[in-house]
């Protein structure tokens, strides 16, 4: 387990390490046009999939249809899929649920983000903010989770919600916590972060880990993230420098970088062209995505499934 003073010590170097290293993608990352598809599958349609059964597209499937076929079909032409996980918040109104899920069936026997009572923060409409303090109850859940996602095989990673240094909604009013409820969190996640880490290089060097937020909340302070995850998730961003900056970042050592952007409508072609991005789509709503906006560009850094695309 990562212990506090650990985590800000580690923050704290390497916070100013990646400062430094501002728009100098690591080796894994730093491949000038090697830019594929994205596209998320949250709805039953899977509509448009078919343009996405080729190699080097990435996925990312919904709460409740991961284990439809296509899905399968995708992987098996080369594409990988991700499983999407929110371990930040649990819904009021459980989704899937006669599927196993993270959750299970029981969303009050989730442990709720005790400040400043337990249930009362909430991070998006209709969720409640889980425990996710370093080393509790329902940390330790999603590890496990997580890694029987990589024992099991049907995915070949995860994208973790809203997971980073800091909550950016407005539900959230962030700004107004106090500073050690702040920390908290903060290490909370790099600590989730960094134990699901450990579990890949054991079980499966190949799974893929990528965060939906940054791991900059204004200080050095949440940077230690960076090193535990594949890359970031950057969310109909803006083409500004702090955007940019992010997405240029060093993360994991293990040599599949994977930064994604799901563009606004038209900026795809733009963010295809900034260094350390792996993956871009347009989609305003999730459901499922139209055609691929870049073309399918060979991949061979994950070793056991040595990817080979075509354009």
């Amino acid at each position: 387990m990562i212990t506090r003073i650990a985590l800000v010590l580690a923050g704290i170097a390497v916070g100013i390490y990646a400062l430094t290293s501002v728009g100098e993608a690591d080796s894994s990352g730093d491949k000038a046009g090697i830019v594929n598809p994205l596209g998320i599958f949250y709805d039953q349609s899977l509509a448009g999939i078919e343009d996405y059964e080729r190699p080097t597209a990435l996925l990312v499937s919904g709460n409740c249809n991961r284990d439809d076929p296509r899905f399968a079909k995708a992987r098996a032409s080369g594409a990988e899929v991700l499983a999407y996980i929110n371990p930040t918040a649990v819904y009021d109104n459980l989704p899937c649920k006669n599927k196993d899920s993270l959750y299970g069936s029981d969303r009050t026997r989730v442990p709720l983000w005790p400040y400043p009572s337990p249930g009362e923060r909430v991070s998006w409409k209709n969720t409640h903010m889980t425990d996710i303090r370093p080393g509790s109850e329902w940390s330790n859940h999603v590890v496990d989770y997580v890694a029987k996602l990589m024992r099991d095989g049907q995915v070949d990673g995860v994208f973790l919600d809203v997971v980073g240094a800091r909550l950016w909604s407005s539900t959230t009013s962030w700004k107004s916590w106090p500073a050690k409820e702040q920390d908290e969190w903060t290490d909370g996640n790099i600590d989730l972060v960094g134990r699901i880490d450990e579990t890949p290089r054991q079980i499966n060097p190949d799974f893929i880990v990528v965060n939906n937020s940054f791991w900059d909340r204004g200080d050095p302070h949440g940077l230690a993230g960076t090193q535990y995850v594949d890359g970031i998730v950057l969310e109909h961003p803006k083409l500004n420098d702090f955007e940019k900056q992010n997405a240029q970042r060093p993360y994991s050592n293990l040599g599949h970088r994977r930064v994604l952007v799901i563009a606004r409508e038209g900026e795809g072609q733009a963010w295809a062209k900034i260094p350390g991005v792996t993956h871009v789509g347009e989609q305003a709503t999730y459901g499922h995505p139209g055609p691929p906006v870049v073309a399918f560009t060979a991949l061979t850094d994950r070793a056991k499934r040595a990817l080979h695309g075509s354009n």
